[in-house]
């Protein structure tokens, strides 16, 4: 018997023993009684079934703890050795040094981690020094180095090019790569080289965040469908305006209402503006397209002007911000005033309790000119930012290796939500029959996550969160459980959010071909679009204000506006995207 075997059956006996051990104690619903007796066998057998032992007062044994530890995969070197990590701070995560999880992972890959903990105020500052000084640590984590970092510092050599890890290594990360749609183009450089592991998670109602609310209880009085042309939705506006859906006597109402600076609250965040023209920089073709110069822009300011003019639209939505949009949304005593709204939440413009925005529905995209279009941020699941080793790492394959398996579905779960029986656990047979599916992908669910109570946002210290590789998308759904979400359509936000994105939003989005990824600049051209995209959105906006409150006459002033806007740069900018674009995705 060689060396090597006998280590593993050896380690194999030690587990056996602390399974036998920690069953004695264990009062949970977990199959203690059953493992007991299935670990009863032969040191040979267990060779085969169970990996390197890992303290049973950190995960005990689960169904997850199983397939981990009879992978084969772990522990990742024989012998300890040690990491340097800068992470950031996270508001969920108590201190990451004495966290559960890290213990437990160290025994599992047995690497020990030296942490550098930044406060995540201070982080570009800090990480910029460190990029700069060459004082880095083996692997930057979460700690949101850009792609145009990535392709300058990796250029010169600061960080290592992990293409040759991802071509040997037979993990899950081939699979990530396969089933994400244009991943390995997204997280590939200019140069042809990786040099970053992305965090992917599917958020189908972050993908499609530009909505409008509108007041369901305020049609059902009135005997209206939900519009579905531009003409129906102002026919509503005006009759919101003028048959008193409220109910109160009152010309109160507000028909449309927007607001500054909220997910998607401003009046041309897109929802408004799309059925004239497709109002995000996307592709035809192969050519990238800047909606704000378009044909199709004007005549959605004109539209909005329509509205102002005939008193639907808010007067102040230009001006004022989320607080003061609900003061007015809740000035009603007792009854709505408020008819839409423009929002990524119904909770936007009207309050956060399940009271405030019950009555308020996210309505399909309206048909226009330009079709029906919902606009999607399809890669708005990847941040190709998460993992970085750096040329100061001894060790950057078992570095690597370190990171990587934290896309294994059952180690992420263990990462994400802790122990399984604990933070998550499988859904029992009586719970299946129920027939709840999965807010995301449709399908049976299969786990309830928070099962203690203890939420996402909430500090605790036995998990990572939301640090760390991750790869959720039903895009890969082999590669996450199905999950339980406890609520309902009327109280719970997530179910809401998921069935309004599903059923109104998601059959409307455009081809994946117009949808503009992830582009890398040059250390000059970042600089310089820095500058081009704050005048330039800046001017766009102002504008589209003075267009739609009838300060500036649109048929008159469209064409000084166009002039004014290659004044400010914008020819130069849109070079400056398809450059970019061409370098990185176009024909090689």
């Amino acid at each position: 018997m060689n060396k090597n075997k006998l280590v593993a059956i050896i380690l194999s006996i030690v587990l056996v023993c602390m399974i036998l051990a920690s069953c004695g104690n264990n009062t949970s619903d977990q199959k203690t009684s059953q493992d007991s007796t299935d670990v009863d066998e032969s040191a040979e057998d267990v060779e085969e079934s169970t990996g390197p032992p890992v303290s049973s007062s950190l995960y005990e044994w689960s169904e997850a703890m199983e397939s981990i530890l009879s992978s084969g995969r772990f522990p990742i070197v024989d012998e300890k050795i040690e990491l340097t990590v800068t992470v950031p701070t996270a508001s969920n995560v108590e201190d990451i040094t004495t966290n559960e999880f890290t213990k437990f992972y160290e025994e599992l890959t047995n690497i020990a981690i030296k942490w550098n903990v930044i406060p995540s105020e201070s982080l570009t500052e800090k990480i910029n020094i460190s990029l700069s000084s060459g004082d880095m640590p083996d692997i930057y984590l979460n700690c949101n180095i850009s792609q145009t970092q990535q392709q300058v510092y990796g250029s010169q050599g600061a960080f290592v090019a992990l293409n040759g890890y991802i071509d040997a290594y037979d993990g899950v990360f081939k699979q990530v790569l396969e089933k994400v749609p244009n991943l390995r183009d997204i997280i590939t450089m200019s140069d042809g080289n990786i040099y970053a592991l992305p965090h992917i998670e599917k958020c189908n109602h972050c993908e499609v965040s530009n909505k409008m609310c509108v007041n369901r209880q305020w049609l059902d009085v009135l005997g209206l469908e939900i519009p579905k042309t531009v003409d129906e939705f102002t026919d509503m506006l005006r009759k919101f305006k003028t048959e008193d859906p409220n109910q109160n006597g009152e010309a109160d109402e507000i028909p449309l209402l927007g607001y500054e600076g909220g997910w998607n609250s401003s009046i041309i965040s897109g929802y408004l503006t799309n059925p004239f023209v497709y109002s995000a920089i996307h592709l035809e073709n192969g050519k990238v397209k800047l909606y704000y110069i378009e044909d199709g822009w004007r005549d959605a300011l004109k539209w909005l002007n329509q509205l102002y003019k005939e008193g639907l639209l808010y007067p102040q939505s230009f001006v004022i911000q989320q607080d003061q949009a609900r003061q007015i949304a809740q000035s009603g005593d007792d009854v709505e005033v408020i008819g839409c709204y423009p929002n990524g939440v119904p909770s936007g413009a009207v309050g956060d309790r399940p009271e405030d925005w019950k009555n308020y529905i996210a309505i399909p995209p309206l048909e226009g000119p330009a079709g029906k279009y919902a606009i999607w941020n399809a890669y708005s699941q990847i941040n190709p930012t998460t993992f970085v080793i750096t040329s100061q790492c001894k060790y950057p394959e078992e570095a690597f290796r370190w990171g990587v398996e934290l896309y294994d579905r059952d180690l992420y779960y263990l990462k994400a939500f802790g122990k399984e029986g604990v933070g998550w656990r499988k859904l029992t047979e009586e719970e299946k029959a129920k027939g709840i599916n999965d807010l995301r992908s449709g399908t049976p669910s299969e786990v309830l996550v928070f099962a203690d109570g203890i939420g996402w946002s909430d500090k605790q210290n036995y998990c990572w969160r939301g640090i760390g590789l991750r790869c959720d998308t039903t895009d890969f759904s082999e590669n996450r459980y199905a999950q339980m979400q406890p609520g309902d359509y009327e109280t719970d936000m997530e179910w809401r959010l998921a069935l309004d994105t599903n059923n109104n939003y998601a059959p409307y989005v455009p081809p994946l071909e117009m949808v503009l990824p992830f582009l890398v600049y040059t250390e000059e051209q970042a600089a310089e679009l820095a500058n081009l995209e704050t005048v330039i959105n800046s001017y766009r906006d102002e504008m589209a204000a003075r267009f739609i409150t009838g300060d500036a006459d649109i048929d008159n002033e469209w064409d000084k506006y166009i002039a004014e806007m290659k004044n400010k740069g914008v020819d130069k900018l849109l070079e400056i995207y398809q450059s970019a674009y061409d370098s990185k995705y176009g024909k090689k």
